[in-house]
């Protein structure tokens, strides 16, 4: 009788485990037989069944044997497997770099990806070389990192950018078709093409990411879509302030729905806590008519202050319209307050579209001086983005001192975004003296003024309050 060859016991074995549901007790011997016999692959699979428990406890020193027998044969997943095992034993990252850039250069994926996730989390810049390197083997996340490296990079190339986007697209990642939504929407390099952003957002909100749900009502909206008012639902059930305030418009104007005054109050007022313009001006309006509630005029002047303040142009002219009427000795100062701010609204509109490349080419030394107008006339978001380009080196020389004054600005009046960004700058002593306590204080600010992610920033509060010595 012929003996059989390591090989051909561990192709019994192999197909024992292929077996659907897999039989591992009995793949287990043959393994084991070949694994001996100094086959690697077998020893490699040995050692997976081992840690599985082949149909009994696992048995994990067993595992490690086998596995370290399959790593010396130069398997490349064994190696790969073993720094898990160490590193669940306590064993630092930083002491295992070596041993996982010889695997990530031999092409193992995993091991490329898990330096990207180390470099990107480090801001080393040899994130991008592993993102290049496991995006060529297909990995869906690291064709999205590159993509938004592509997208913000001091040089940015937004042509490759999308195509990334589009190729972790159809890996299915969720925030590769919410971006390239919204670059079918705005028109980010390609044509603004309404439908196809719509066909994008709608896997994203199908997976319950709430802006995507929102901006997928908001698109059907745009298009005389009455299902919009189901996703718009659905994200503001989320807290989203965007859904919530188009719900109010949805609800003032019987638009899809029944005239509702009191649902739109309801999502109006949500919005509004979150300092959502629109939100605050269709408040003033509920209030200015009277709309569900007694009118009070004082109120909805209050309410059209604030939205004003915010960047509402629609609420700067009905101050202005309400200031003809009631207090004309104050319109011609009005009247001057409101232009200026159309004029730096109308910079920052600019800029914004050189800055992301929208519906036209991309920008950086136009978007800087266009924002540095808008800034220097106190609007707010311009500020905030020009923080964002000194942080980021955009057309410029990166300058965190620059993006901390920037960030300030906008922080002092308000802007929850620049909140958190100068919050972050004060933890990590960019720009600004480090200190833990006042980084808690902005982040705290940032909660108060409505930041979007409200909740995960308390989380983060909670954290670093922890490092605060007592």
């Amino acid at each position: 009788m012929t003996q059989a060859t390591p090989e051909s016991l561990f192709q019994q074995g192999h197909e024992l485990l292929l077996k659907n549901p897999n039989d591992c007790a009995a793949a287990v011997p043959l393994l084991f037989e070949a694994a001996q016999a100094g086959h690697i692959e077998a020893a490699f699979q040995l050692a997976g069944c081992l840690l599985n428990g082949a149909g009994a406890r696992p048995n994990y020193s067993a595992a490690r044997h086998w596995l370290a027998v399959a790593a010396e044969g130069g398997h490349p997943y064994a190696r790969y497997n073993l720094l898990q095992l160490r590193a669940a034993d306590g064993e630092r990252f930083e002491q295992q770099i070596g041993a996982y850039t010889e695997l990530a250069e031999s092409g193992v994926l995993h091991a490329q990806l898990r330096l990207l996730e180390y470099c990107a989390d480090q801001k080393d810049p040899q994130a991008v070389h592993w993102a290049e390197l496991a995006a060529a083997q297909g990995s869906g996340d690291a064709q999205f990192y590159l993509a938004k490296y592509y997208q913000q990079a001091p040089e940015p190339d937004l042509a490759r950018a999308h195509e990334l986007f589009t190729q972790a697209a159809a890996q299915g990642v969720t925030a590769a078709h919410w971006l390239l939504g919204n670059q079918y929407r705005y028109g980010q390099h390609v044509e603004k093409n309404l439908q196809k952003a719509i066909e994008h957002f709608t896997p994203a909100a199908e997976q319950g990411f709430g802006p995507a749900q929102a901006a997928l009502g908001e698109a059907l909206f745009e298009q005389n879509n009455g299902e919009s008012i189901g996703w718009l639902e659905k994200a503001a059930a989320q807290g989203d302030s965007d859904a919530q305030a188009t719900l109010a418009e949805a609800y003032l104007t019987g638009r899809f729905v029944e005239r509702d005054h009191q649902q739109a109050r309801k999502h109006a007022s949500a919005a509004a806590r979150r300092n959502h313009p629109k939100a605050l001006r269709l408040l003033g309006d509920i209030f200015r008519y009277g709309l569900g509630v007694e009118a009070d005029t004082d109120t909805a002047r209050r309410q059209y202050q604030r939205a004003a303040e915010l960047g509402d142009m629609a609420a700067h002219k009905k101050l202005l319209a309400d200031t003809a009427l009631t207090h004309k000795e104050d319109y011609e100062e009005a009247k001057q307050a409101a232009l200026m701010f159309q004029k730096a609204d109308q910079d920052y509109q600019a800029a914004f579209a050189c800055h992301y490349g929208l519906g036209r080419d991309q920008d950086y030394f136009l978007a800087r001086k266009l924002y540095l107008q808008a800034a220097e006339l106190h609007h707010r978001k311009a500020q905030t983005n020009l923080g964002m380009m000194y942080y980021n080196g955009q057309g410029v020389e990166a300058d965190p001192d620059q993006a901390a004054y920037w960030f300030e600005q906008a922080a002092n009046q308000g802007d929850p975004m620049a909140q958190y960004n100068l919050a972050c700058l004060y933890y990590h002593g960019l720009g600004a003296p480090q200190s833990t306590a006042t980084a808690c204080t902005w982040l705290q600010n940032a909660i108060d003024s409505g930041h979007e992610h409200a909740d995960q920033l308390r989380q983060l509060l909670q954290q670093w309050q922890r490092e605060i010595p007592r």
